[in-house]
């Protein structure tokens, strides 16, 4: 199935004039000139949809109701990104937990692809090896589609360079990797606004996935069957589908892209044993749990959402002495300590969600009694 994105906003352009000239004019020559751009042969609304948005030209210094304007005044309808997809991103999580060495060697990895090298600076094989195996699933979902470990893996780093092999030609490469930028760079504007707070968006995310994607059960019942080598965060993104890594991976690495410092949680059941993953975030200052692949489906319950360490063994009995962030590797490495102790979202975990206000920082929904009543709620977030 694959999930099809729209623009939600549309660019609101402010028009410049010289003051010396008549508005009246001024509007009948933009009209003019945009309609010939529309007449011209070869060329399509689509095309200036591409181009316009680009040439807006803003009022220089000095300008204003009464000083002198931008001598350039361009008529767009077009739409135009508030959100823009950004090829290397990392979390701080990321940096806590493997260090400033992996965070670079990730960075110059994805230079190397983009310009159709097989090389990049890296500073060992241990760098190399968690790197690889660990960076492209939370930073950039399609990178383990396009390249893979050098041929002489176990002399993967010489002299301070790696090296890597493609998968397919450098140059289609770079283009699925653009092409897979602007299937999430349209996600991020339909979904969210540019003045959103991290808790608005994390929410608005969390409805998102809510509504919009569905539990892979066939993949989940085969695992136990047999060995299953082709779920990920990219996998997920292009059939709408997945199972819990990689709805978390999708949910964390859409934040991340929003600028919300996200990651991804695993843990236990206590009571036998089974593993599960799910998203840990970093909202003013402070670390949640948030589970996006229990939130399919269920049309806002939001128990699952901004929750404590003493909510997640809670709900569902996943110890906490289990957990671990990103990936093993934080279990056997010293980095911050995770707790999410803060109860501030406390009166979220029994909400049915019906909607959030920006402008007056609310959540509305209901709350069910003991007695089975539903009563209308309001959460004011204000200050937070």
């Amino acid at each position: 199935m694959w999930v099809a994105y729209s623009l939600k906003t549309m660019v609101k352009v402010k028009y410049t004039f010289n003051s010396m000239l008549n508005k009246t004019m001024m509007r009948l020559i933009a009209a003019m000139c945009l309609l010939a751009l529309l007449l011209a042969p070869g060329t399509g609304l689509g095309d200036m949809e591409r181009t316009t948005a680009d040439a807006i030209v803003a009022p220089g210094p000095g300008s204003g109701d009464g000083g002198a304007l931008s001598e350039t005044a361009v008529v767009s309808d077009a739409p135009q990104s508030h959100y823009v997809f950004q090829p290397k991103v990392c979390s701080v999580y990321m940096e806590e937990v493997f260090g400033k060495d992996m965070c670079d060697a990730w960075y110059n990895l994805v230079d190397a692809v983009m310009a159709g090298e097989d090389t990049f600076a890296c500073k060992d094989q241990h760098t190399y090896d968690w790197m690889m195996g660990q960076f492209p699933e939370h930073c950039l979902p399609i990178m383990k589609e396009l390249i893979d470990l050098a041929w002489d893996r176990e002399h993967s780093v010489i002299n301070g360079v790696a090296s890597f092999t493609y998968l397919v030609p450098p140059e289609e490469a770079k283009a699925r990797i653009e092409e897979f930028g602007q299937q999430i760079e349209d996600m991020l504007n339909e979904i969210f606004e540019d003045d959103w707070s991290d808790f608005e968006k994390a929410l608005a995310l969390y409805i998102y996935f809510s509504d919009h994607y569905v539990y892979d059960y066939e993949t989940y019942m085969k695992m136990y069957e047999e060995y299953v080598d082709y779920t990920s965060c990219y996998r997920f993104f292009q059939t709408g589908i997945g199972i819990c890594h990689e709805i978390s991976s999708a949910y964390s690495y859409l934040l991340l892209q929003a600028g919300v410092q996200a990651t991804t949680m695993s843990g236990n059941r206590a009571y036998d044993e089974a593993g599960h993953q799910w998203s840990f975030v970093r909202i003013n200052g402070k670390n949640y749990h948030i589970d996006p692949t229990y939130a399919l489906g269920t049309g806002g319950d939001l128990c699952y959402f901004m929750m404590t360490d003493a909510q997640r063994e809670a709900e569902d009995c996943y110890d906490p002495a289990t957990f671990y962030a990103v990936s093993h590797y934080s279990r056997e490495n010293p980095h911050p300590d995770y707790t999410a102790d803060d109860e501030t979202f406390r009166p979220l975990w029994d909400l049915s969600y019906e909607a959030f206000n920006h402008e007056t920082h609310t959540v509305c929904g209901q709350k069910q009694s003991d007695y089975g009543e539903w009563t209308n709620y309001t959460f004011d977030y204000s200050g937070m």
